[in-house]
């Protein structure tokens, strides 16, 4: 059982695939489709740190398509407080949540809500006082450094959001708040919710993972936010390896030892063999995130080595696309972090500085801070590695 749990923690923690138009933001079968936007411009499902024209990069930057420029991001938060859930948003506002367990274990997290330039911002929820709860939020890519995002999906002119005891045999609390509302409150629903993590989203509403001990299995549920009807999906044995975001009602998980990625369509419970690895070596090659009908496979040690994988057909392609850290001069495999149109927003190379700052006591320090230069790259030239880049242009407020 605790090897179960821990499964599943390092799975949903590291999240190998990312949201495709998501990655994997979304759309069929691979790519994430972008929720479609109503007349008031707001996006509908789950939310993404993009709108179809700006990226919230994981720095608290905004890389904006309408005049090509990126800036700092400033967003409120309590004086005790740090982010815990990097921005997502609607087009209209973003979404963000906060805590100060970090400092003070006895305190509570917070939900706020803000003008797409950081401005206005209101605090739209609070947990009570030393809960022992957790705000879903989710990393939407392999890597460990990758910001985690507030979890939330925009439906019926109204914001929601979870909550969840800090083990995967909890049940979720879900929280609504309109448009219009000061504040969330809690959504009561006539049946009891089966215990689970979020994991992802099929025809805009959330996907949960659960785990049955006896049984020894994971299952996925799928949740209407309207009703609070559940429906149970798809299971898996608790041996299965890491686990990807649902996106579109696509799963994708990676076998523990020979690392074969596997896709399950949870509509009709289809599972499929897309790839396998033809020797067992000591480099095997995990998903980093899917978009657009492909998956980007990266090794687990040095040399650095990445491949693009068509997801139709299992073919392979050496990715050659690097960016680079401007400090120590290393290179990185360039990741897709966003979709806009028909361009993907890439870092292309990585800043590291020291500033003066100021400590929770009061006392100047220095402090390290990060940035990058940020770039657009059609998808068409990213997959087939053409580096070819629009660069937006730093504007420091």
């Amino acid at each position: 059982m605790r090897k179960a749990k821990h499964l599943l923690a390092a799975a949903l923690a590291l999240l190998l695939l990312a949201a495709c138009g998501q990655p994997a933001e979304s759309t069929a079968p691979v790519a994430l489709a972008e929720p479609e936007q109503t007349e008031e411009s707001r996006l509908e499902g789950w939310l993404f740190p993009w709108d179809g024209q700006r990226y919230y990069t994981g720095q608290n930057e905004v890389c904006d398509t309408a005049d090509m420029t990126a800036r700092p991001l400033s967003l409120t938060m309590g004086t005790w407080e740090h982010l815990t859930g990097y921005p997502v948003t609607d087009g209209r506002f973003l979404y963000y949540s906060t805590s100060d367990t970090q400092y003070m274990p006895d305190l509570s997290e917070q939900v706020w809500r803000c003008n797409p330039d950081g401005s206005g911002a209101e605090m739209i929820w609070k947990s009570e006082t030393g809960g022992e709860g957790l705000l879903e939020n989710a990393r939407l890519g392999g890597q460990v450094a990758d910001a985690a995002r507030m979890v939330a999906f925009a439906q019926q002119d109204a914001v929601w959001f979870f909550y969840r005891g800090d083990n995967i045999f909890s049940s979720p609390e879900v929280y609504r708040c309109g448009v219009k509302e000061a504040s969330a409150r809690r959504v009561e629903y006539p049946d009891p919710l089966p215990c689970g993590i979020f994991t992802g989203e099929m025809n805009g509403q959330p996907v949960f993972c659960g785990l049955r001990e006896e049984d020894q299995e994971y299952f996925f549920w799928l949740l209407d936010l309207a009703t609070g009807e559940t429906r149970e999906l798809f299971t898996l044995p608790d041996t299965t390896g890491y686990l990807s975001l649902v996106q579109d009602g696509l799963l994708y998980f990676q076998d523990q030892e020979s690392a074969s990625l596997y896709e399950v369509d949870l509509s009709i419970g289809k599972q499929r063999l897309v790839w396998q690895q033809e020797e067992k070596t000591a480099t095997i090659a995990w998903v980093q995130f899917a978009r657009d009908g492909h998956a980007l496979l990266e090794n687990t040690s040095l040399p650095m080595l990445a491949c693009s994988l068509d997801l139709a057909d299992g073919s392979i392609t050496e990715a050659t696309l690097r960016g680079r850290d401007a400090n120590g001069g290393e290179e990185y495999v360039l990741r897709a972090l966003a979709s806009l149109g028909d361009c993907y927003v890439v870092e292309c190379r990585h800043h590291t500085g020291i500033r003066a700052g100021m400590s929770l006591a009061g006392e100047p320090q220095q402090e390290r801070y990060f940035w990058g230069d940020y770039a657009l790259i059609e998808k068409d030239d990213y997959w087939n590695n053409v580096p070819e880049y629009r660069y937006f242009t730093w504007v420091d407020d």
